[in-house]
């Protein structure tokens, strides 16, 4: 905001160097007149008329030069100031040779002399002085080569006459202008990229912003990881003892079931070699049954042994199968 009122004030400085318009003396009176015709104005004076006349300017123009000569004062002479040369008696009044001045709004005076550079009809000697300025004119802008008169310098709120002002420091204030502008054009710049320097500052900062809240998201993320890891990583130890201790008891229990089929396969040898033994007794009690049995009329023996020896074979059979089950 600073940099932008520095700029509007530069701006308004600038423009008022570049303003000098055309003039009223400071000495010229304001008078009530009005215009009268191509030339002349008129007012009345303790009821008297006074008819005052540019001094040095004719008119010799058509009735339609003439219409278009009286509009363009019609618009332009709302104010009056005149500077008074000489007072002669007429009849009817009196008339008044001076240099007159008209304003539409104040801002700006037309010297009538000047009339003959906008209307051909005109005659009269204008003067022209060199100075490098420019300057403003309500029949127009005059630059290097400027009609002879009076100005006023919005710049310094002076009223000077050219010639008899000197030019130098008008062009010296005239460089001061141009530096002025420059350095304007050079704020203005600056003020732009500034302005968009400000806009990117605000899109990166914006960015950081949102980069930020990724990174926090991140890390965030990062520390449930871990965490999930390290939980992870814990339940695979303890899966990987569990499942070296279900190994050595593995190892324990196939050492004990090598140990038990040896021991069955030992006691069903040696039960085996038992029975083959009882079946031998057995077979050779049935032989001595055979042979004693039609002289002696005694008990058979045989089925006790069928009985004992079937007791026998069912024992061993409980035993096995209670040594496989251990």
């Amino acid at each position: 905001m600073k940099l932008l009122g520095i700029i509007a004030l530069v701006t308004l400085v600038a423009a008022v160097f570049g303003q000098i318009v055309s003039w009223v003396p400071p000495h010229a009176q304001l008078m009530g007149a009005y215009v009268y015709n191509a030339t002349h104005f008129a007012y009345y004076k303790d009821g008297a008329a006074v008819y005052i006349a540019q001094e040095g300017l004719t008119f010799n123009g058509t009735d339609a030069e003439a219409q278009a000569v009286m509009q363009f004062l019609y618009s332009q002479c709302k104010y009056v100031a005149v500077e008074v040369e000489n007072i002669t008696v007429i009849d009817g009044g009196e008339l008044w040779p001076s240099e007159v001045y008209c304003s539409q709004d104040g801002s700006s005076w037309l010297w009538l002399r000047l009339l003959p550079l906008r209307f051909a009809a005109y005659k009269g000697d204008v003067d022209f002085v060199n100075a490098s300025i420019t300057v403003y004119t309500p029949i127009g802008v005059f630059t290097g080569y400027v009609p002879a008169g009076w100005y006023l310098d919005r710049g310094t709120n002076t009223v000077f006459r050219l010639p008899g002002f000197n030019a130098s420091l008008i062009t010296e204030i005239h460089k001061l202008q141009r530096a002025i502008t420059q350095l304007t054009a050079q704020l203005q710049a600056v003020s732009a990229n500034n302005s968009q320097l400000s806009a990117l500052l605000t899109q990166l900062s914006a960015k950081a912003n949102e980069l930020e809240s990724q990174r926090k998201a991140l890390e965030e993320a990062v520390r449930q990881r871990e965490s999930v890891i390290s939980a992870l990583s814990a339940q695979l130890q303890a899966a990987r003892a569990e499942a070296d201790a279900l190994r050595k008891q593995l190892e324990e229990a196939r050492r004990e079931n090598e140990a038990l089929r040896a021991r069955l396969a030992e006691i069903n040898a040696t039960y085996t070699d038992m029975i083959q033994q009882l079946q031998a007794q057995l077979d050779q009690l049935s032989q001595m049954q055979l042979q004693a049995q039609p002289d002696e009329g005694g008990p058979n023996l045989l089925p006790l042994l069928f009985i004992a020896l079937i007791a026998i074979v069912g024992a061993l059979v409980y035993i096995r199968k209670k040594r496989a089950e251990e």
